[in-house]
């Protein structure tokens, strides 16, 4: 029995670390070879003018579920996910003119 509540307690102090790790308050922080990468959600209307203009012309029938930027020293990288009935898409962009599909995934129709 004491063996069975050790491995319990040691499994929710591991969880607890892990989750004290995780996402708060829409901002999440990556370490990458020393700097940290702090990613925050942002709305439409934060992007750079020619992104808003690249969603307005390309994805005019898609809706915004995800949107976010990730400052990278001078520069910002922006991830964002559209979806409509039929299919769900991840988008990125790293140099603030032009969006990138990274993943598209077809929703099944029930």
């Amino acid at each position: 029995m004491k063996k069975v509540f050790l491995g319990a307690a040691l499994l929710l102090i591991i969880g607890a670390a892990h989750a004290s790790t995780s996402v708060s308050s829409g901002t999440a922080s990556f370490a990458v070879t020393g700097r940290v990468h702090a990613r925050q959600n942002i709305l439409s209307s934060e992007l750079p003018a020619a992104l808003q203009a690249g969603i307005k012309k390309d994805y005019k029938d898609y809706w915004i579920t995800a949107l976010s930027e990730e400052q990278r020293g001078k520069h910002s990288d922006y991830y964002m996910t559209v979806e409509n009935a039929d299919q769900v898409m991840e988008l990125r962009s790293t140099d603030a003119t032009n969006w990138e599909v990274t993943s598209t995934n077809v929703k099944e129709q029930g």
